[in-house]
């Protein structure tokens, strides 16, 4: 404490306070360089008489500890006025501005403190002779270095830098051999003076997690000359300096250009924990802003990146970092003493935004009304991120979810930057807590020590709506769908989701479209209506969205296009094409865009004269969600649709369609599917076919409760017949039944046929469903006997059917 003091004493000391002038005859004099000197009781105070003239600038530096006493000094001059304090002698700014000769005052630190101490003299105003050059270096690996030993009375060394031998930024790097004995602690200084007397230039120390190697950053003027004092302690120590240029003319910096977002890394060897390396990466304009980071197998590798005139542009660190303003960038890296060593790191220097605005390889997504995504993908050494322009604005809100999709546990890295660079996402896993600001660049990263991650990411609005829009609703079309189909709905407004929901009211139970797709800008919706079983009328249109619901208007549900065709010949359900097997067309999925047409004339006893045919189609393991239009064939196919599915869906539906040159023709708008039809019946003109009655629809048959058949379910290979005729109407001479058939709570995958009862059924199929699906279709089957029969191919299954209307001659 009392040396603590002593040194607190001399710091506080007023450079302008008159002290008593020592006699010239107690005073030493000294030369410039090391003065040993020792004290021989306690509380002594010795004078040494400087050679240095009025105006000259020196240093006086003393031991931090070791075998020298650590002492205090004062410089006054011949009458005692003080000239500097001990702390401008530590840094070689001391002026000597009063009267020659001038004196330099010694006292121990500690009252009690006796023998040996040091202090060496140095001018600064001029670089000495005396001074060992500092040279410059490079970031090859034979860099210049100059060490510097102390111990046995040697605490303080001198270095210079001439003035023309430097550029105007440089890299100060000092390693300092930590001692074996540990009751020292290690301790020393480096300051840094220019000759003119103006201070030190303007440096930086960069924290670099070891305790045995600092990098300081300084900025020196191009016409001066520099001395380097380093202050140590009087105890077996080694430090060694050296020097590099970081300017754009750095030697030894392996230069490449700013790369695309996700473009293959840089690859560089990391040599020994504080070796140096130095990347000069250039950027096509100074508007540019690169996204630099390093990676590693154990997150190790520091950068400090400077821009083209050696400023600093990203203070030392192992995470990203975004610059900009400069054309080349000099990017230096380290694995600081102390951390794991991998053998080798990666640099990604990515050009993420240009003064036009973000990289023009990123998506740009729409609307983040409730998000963004969900995306997925795979990084890799060839690709090593992906990034997406966002339409957020300040003050929304995201949770970001990644998870591996392969298996494995490394997801990942995501960023939301600013226009500023700034990431604004927080998190150290999954889900990360990220804020959006107006336009924010959504960039996911290949993480450290990964060479491979595949992955799902998605960006959750928690305040939705999130972005500028509002929700709104306004139109929804057609207005105008057919009884006995499933309707495609559009809907057009803004800030509209999936959760968005359509609902059809004001006939006998309200109807409820399921939202199949959502345009990327969110303003297009689509959504399909079963109106398989809805009644003909008007139907009320409500859309609601998040806590808005919006009328409009109506949807009117005309009857099943039957009439006009002629009347209708029923025939026992047959196959007549299948896309799996080569049935009718060739063996192959109905591609995107893709049309495939069938021969129905001519087949199953249907007449080269007939008008239409009844099909139940049926699509399975669609790649895509997508619709198929059955149209005429040789005729304009409209936007009407038949199905819609989604990816991996089985549906079929009913289907009466105009027969053109003997054909139909079947269109698939995305992904590839496989189709297959089953033809019911035909209508034709000759006058030997069917009228078709309507009646209310009633239900005839539900095996949950016995009605019409017994109660239970109908099990695997199982049959069930149900007596049609004599029942709601329909007459003894009924051709065939128009029935809605419900599938519900199977056990197992399976399929339903419905045909003729007392025939032999066929391998045609009128519903498809998974386990636990509940599924409709419409169905129109001949009356033989009187009855028809349903059979289930696995599983057990509960069935209804609900019937609509008959054909009779």
């Amino acid at each position: 404490m009392t040396c603590l003091l002593a040194v607190l004493a001399a710091l506080l000391l007023p450079v302008s306070a008159a002290q008593a002038a020592p006699a010239a005859e107690d005073c030493v004099a000294v030369t410039e360089g090391r003065y040993a000197g020792s004290f021989a009781a306690a509380g002594q105070t010795h004078c040494l008489e400087l050679p240095s003239p009025k105006g000259a600038r020196i240093a006086a530096l003393t031991s931090l500890g070791g075998a020298s006493l650590s002492v205090t000094v004062e410089a006054v001059d011949r009458n005692g006025t003080a000239q500097c304090t001990a702390s401008e002698l530590a840094r070689g700014e001391c002026a000597l501005t009063g009267t020659a000769p001038f004196r330099v005052l010694v006292r121990a630190a500690d009252d009690t403190g006796t023998g040996a101490y040091g202090v060496h003299f140095i001018r600064t105003d001029v670089l000495q002779s005396g001074c060992q050059v500092l040279p410059a270096g490079s970031f090859a690996d034979d860099a210049a270095a100059v060490r510097l030993d102390t111990g046995n009375g040697v605490f303080s060394h001198c270095l210079t830098i001439p003035a023309g031998a430097h550029s105007t930024s440089e890299l100060l790097r000092v390693r300092y051999g930590f001692p074996d004995d540990t009751e020292l602690f290690p301790r020393y200084s480096l300051s840094i003076v220019d000759t003119d007397g103006n201070g030190p230039p303007s440096c930086y120390t960069h924290p670099a997690g070891g305790r045995t190697d600092a990098l300081t950053s300084c900025y020196f003027t191009a016409d001066k000359g520099y001395t380097l004092l380093l202050q140590g302690q009087d105890a077996p120590r080694t430090h060694t300096l050296d020097r590099r240029d970081v300017t754009a003319a750095a030697p030894g910096c392996t230069a490449s250009a700013a790369t695309a977002v996700g473009a293959p890394a840089t690859t560089g060897a990391s040599g020994q924990n504080g070796t140096l390396r130095c990347h000069r990466i250039t950027a096509a304009a100074a508007t540019d802003r690169l996204r630099v980071d390093v990676r590693d197998a154990h997150d190790s590798t520091h950068m400090l990146i400077m821009d083209g005139n050696g400023g600093i542009a990203c203070h030392q660190k192992s995470w990203a970092c975004t610059v900009t303003g400069s054309t080349s960038y000099q990017v230096v890296t380290q694995v600081p003493q102390d951390w794991s060593l991998p053998g080798s790191y990666r640099l990604d220097a990515w050009r993420i935004a240009t003064a036009a605005g973000a990289a023009p390889e990123c998506t740009r997504a729409g609307s983040v009304a409730y998000g963004y995504g969900p995306v997925t993908g795979t990084l890799s050494g060839e690709r090593t991120g992906a990034c997406a322009v966002l339409p957020s604005v300040s003050g929304d809100q995201f949770r970001a979810d990644i998870t591996a999709t392969d298996g494995g546990q490394d997801i990942p890295r995501p960023a939301l930057y600013t226009k500023a660079g700034t990431d604004l996402c927080t998190g150290r896993s999954s889900p990360y807590d990220c804020q959006g600001v107006d336009q924010s660049l959504f960039v996911l990263t290949l993480p450290d020590g990964v060479e491979r991650t595949a992955y799902r990411a998605q960006l959750v609005c928690t305040t939705a709506p999130c972005g500028s829009e509002e929700v709104s609703v306004g139109t929804v079309t057609p207005t105008t769908a057919q009884s006995g189909t499933v309707a495609t709905l559009t809907v057009q407004g803004t800030a509209l989701g999936m959760n968005t929901t359509v609902e059809l009211t004001g006939g006998p139970a309200p109807l409820t479209a399921k939202t199949v797709s959502v345009s990327d800008d969110a303003r297009t919706l689509k959504a399909t209506v079963d109106l398989r079983t809805a009644p003909a009328g008007n139907w009320n249109i409500t859309v609601a969205a998040l806590n808005f619901r919006f009328a409009q208007g109506t949807l009117t549900v005309t009857p099943p296009p039957v009439s006009g065709l002629g009347t209708y010949r029923p025939i026992t359900p047959t196959r007549l094409m299948d896309t799996r097997e080569g049935l009718g067309v060739p063996k192959a999925k109905v591609g995107e865009a893709g049309t495939v047409t069938l021969q129905v004339a001519g087949t199953a006893g249907i007449p080269a004269g007939a008008t239409a045919v009844v099909l139940n189609v049926t699509a399975t393991e669609p790649t895509a969600g997508s619709f198929v239009s059955v149209y005429p064939n040789g005729t304009t196919r409209t936007s009407a649709s038949n199905l819609n599915f989604t990816a991996g869906q089985t549906i079929p539906n009913l289907v009466v369609v105009p027969v053109v040159n003997g054909k139909v023709s079947f269109y698939n708008h995305a992904g590839s599917v496989d189709l297959i039809a089953d033809v019911a019946g035909f209508y034709t003109t000759d006058g030997s076919g069917s009228g078709y009655r309507p009646i209310t629809p009633t239900r005839l048959m539900d095996t949950r409760e016995g009605l019409g058949v017994p109660k239970a379910k109908v099990g695997e290979a199982g049959t069930v017949t149900l007596q049609v005729a004599g029942t709601t109407g329909i007459p003894a001479g009924a051709t065939a039944v128009v029935l809605n058939v419900t599938a519900t709570e199977p056990t197992a995958g399976s399929f339903v046929s419905v045909y003729p009862n007392g025939t032999t059924r066929t391998s045609a199929s009128n519903l498809n469903f998974t386990a636990g699906q509940t599924i409709p279709n419409l169905v129109v089957v001949p009356v033989v006997n009187g009855k028809v029969s349903f059979y289930n191919h696995a599983g057990s299954v509960h069935l209804i059917a609900d019937v609509a209307g008959y054909y009779t001659s």
